[in-house]
Formats: structure tokens, C-alpha cells, sequence
């Protein structure tokens, strides 16, 4: 049925009506990490990359129906202090990976496309690796029958399988983790003890290799200074420990929102307005305390795309599409899943 909807699609003007509809709507896309094949590295992540290859191809496509803007362009426009562009479009990329600055920003700079890189800077002060990737790393690194885990009270087995078979029961083990518990220390100390255990039955840590893994270690501040320099780029804040907003007190998620902001404009040399909410958690107290701190927006991860008159606090986001067809990359930043009619049929179907 979703094919049939997809050539039907196809064989009219549906897409072009809705795009036009929408052609006053900021669309702002979200990526991570952008990595080619680095086979001397000797592992890959399960949390697949885009690759530069693929960004390059994508962009272009995009190009042909969209024009690139800046966040603090959009958020203008979406204010209302200035004309809203057709069919504008903006490029974020979340967490601060290096690879966003030596793999992905000299795409974007062939393409003159602007981004903004959300940096969550306690990362970038130790080198440390992120929670998810070490222990996508201590995972892939153990032994197979050290794959059987206790998560949240619930035994996980990922004994036994190819690399999709991980990769699915290595994402469901995250969501029962994350899912069980609402407070960040205590989901925080979940994975550290799983990773710790992984890591041991493996003897290798991501540690050993993050300073030079060109997948997921994280941008230093000249890196950050440099790409900052070039023009064209816009950091933002990512906190400082990428925490759950909402699952830390109010006077926690202050000191989030304005030690990061101090450490970019401290460490970059330049203002920072943007703000992006680690995971996609906030809520209205959230929302509020990211405007009282002075940002100009913050993103999410929500879908759909934004309207003049819009919560600046609050702009939602589809994540880049990555496929080779140019249809199917437009139709799935087009707003068109977003239409009722079109929720309630797909909700039918399902």
C-alpha cells in the first residue's frame, strides 16, 4: 500500500501543490555525524553515518528546490523582522563530532551552504566519547558471549547476531534504558556500567582510540575557531554535558544553558543565540528557561516545518534524507506527512 501511495505520488502533482503551499515554511534539517569509509579505523559504528558522498549528492538535489539559509536568517524571518524566502532551508548538525568539520563542512562550502553546529562543550573540554558511542564501541569489541546484558532489569541478548541483527537489539537495549528511568544520572550510570562491563570482557575501551577515530571523536576548540573563521558556519549550544533537560532540576538546567553558552562565546570568540535540546526532551519550564537565558531559538526533534509567527523556542526539524532518489528525499522534507488527512490514512495503515 505505501508503494502504490508512493507511485501514485509520483504520477501526480500532489508533492508540487504541497511544497507550494509550504513555500512560506522554514524547513530546518538535522544531521550527526558525516563519515566516509574508514576501514583502517577497524570498526564502524552501528549508528550508521552519513557519508560525504552521499551529503554531496543530496545537497544537490535539494539546491534545485530550496534555498539555503543561516539559522539566525530563518529566525528572522520566522519572527517577522524580515521577508520570509521561498522555500528557505536550514542545515543543522548536532553534537560536535569533528568529522561535521573535516569530512562534511568542505561539502557544504562547495555547495555555499550555511550550517550551524550545536556543541555540547564539556565534550569538547575532556575528549571524551559519548555514552552511545562507547558502548556501541565496548559492544562491538567484546567477545560474543559477553553479549548477553542486563538493561533496566531486563536481560538483553545480542549473542549470536550479524551486524543488523546488533544493530536493531543494540538500539532496543538504548530505549529500555533510557525509557526506564526519567532522571540523566541514573540513565547515565546504567550505561557506564554496562559499557564498563562490555569493555572489560573485551579489554578495550573507546578511550584507547578517541583521540584520532574518525567517527566519533569530538571537534577541540581551534578546530572549532578555525571552521568559525571560514565563515558560513554558526555555533550553537548543545548544554555542556548533553543531559536530558527534563530530567534534571531547574537550577541544573540554568547552569546547562548558561555555562555552554559562556564556554562557545569564551572559547569561539563569537556570540552564541542558538540552542538545540540534547535528545529532543524539553518541556514549556524548559522552553522558558532557554529564552530567559537569551538564546534566539532552539531546535528540537520533532517533525514538521515552521511557520512565521512560530515558538522560536521550539522549531521542529525532520531529520536529512538520505536516499539516492531525489522524489523520495523531497517527499520526506515536504510537510506532506505532516497534513491531517495524510496522519490519519498512515495511521490506518499500520
Amino acid at each position: 500500500m505505501k508503494r502504490l501511495i508512493a507511485l501514485l505520488l509520483r504520477a501526480t502533482f500532489v508533492l508540487h501543490i504541497v511544497r507550494f503551499l509550504n513555500r512560506k515554511k522554514v524547513t530546518i534539517l538535522m544531521l550527526h555525524g558525516v563519515a566516509g569509509d574508514h576501514a583502517d579505523a577497524g570498526w564502524a559504528p552501528l549508528w550508521p553515518r552519513m557519508t560525504p558522498e552521499r551529503l554531496d549528492l543530496v545537497l544537490s538535489q535539494l539546491g534545485r528546490h530550496y534555498r539555503f539559509v543561516s539559522i539566525d536568517d530563518a529566525v528572522d524571518m520566522l519572527a517577522g523582522r524580515t521577508p520570509a524566502l521561498h522555500n528557505a532551508l536550514v542545515l543543522t548538525f548536532d553534537d560536535g563530532y569533528r568529522n561535521n568539520l573535516t569530512e562534511a563542512l568542505p561539502v557544504l562550502e562547495k555547495h555555499g551552504v550555511p550550517a550551524t553546529f550545536y556543541i555540547a562543550t564539556g565534550f569538547v573540554e575532556t575528549g571524551e566519547s559519548y555514552w552511545i558511542d562507547r558502548l556501541d564501541y565496548a559492544l562491538q569489541k567484546a567477545p560474543d558471549e559477553a553479549r548477553l546484558v542486563d538493561a533496566a532489569g531486563e536481560a538483553h541478548d545480542l549473542r549470536g547476531l550479524d551486524r543488523e541483527g546488533l544493530a536493531a537489539a543494540y538500539r532496543r537495549m538504548r530505549l529500555a534504558v533510557k525509557n526506564s528511568v526519567a532522571d540523566d544520572e541514573q540513565m547515565l550510570a546504567a550505561f557506564d556500567r554496562i559499557s564498563g562491563q562490555l569493555e572489560e570482557a573485551a579489554d578495550a575501551s573507546i578511550s584507547d582510540i578517541i583521540d584520532t577515530d574518525p567517527y566519533v571523536s569530538v571537534a577541540s576548540w581551534q578546530e572549532l575557531r578555525e571552521a568559525a573563521a571560514r565563515g558560513g558556519v554558526e555555533i550553537g549550544s548543545h548544554t555542556v554535558n548533553h543531559c536530558r533537560l527534563t530530567g534534571i532540576d531547574a537550577h541544573s538546567v540554568a547552569q546547562q544553558l548558561t555555562d555552554s553558552m559562556q564556554h562557545l562565546e569564551q572559547r569561539v570568540g563569537e556570540g552564541c543565540r542558538h540552542f538545540c535540546y540534547p535528545n529532543g526532551n524539553y518541556d514549556a519550564d524548559v522552553a522558558g528557561q532557554v529564552r530567559a537565558a537569551g538564546y534566539a531559538s532552539a531546535v528540537t526533534t520533532e517533525n514538521g516545518l515552521n511557520a512565521v509567527g512560530d515558538d522560536l523556542m521550539t522549531l521542529r526539524r525532520f531529520a536529512m534524507p538520505g536516499k539516492e532518489d531525489a522524489f523520495t528525499n523531497l517527499m520526506a522534507i515536504s510537510g506532506l506527512s505532516q497534513l491531517p488527512v495524510i496522519r490519519r490514512f498512515a495511521s490506518r495503515l499500520q
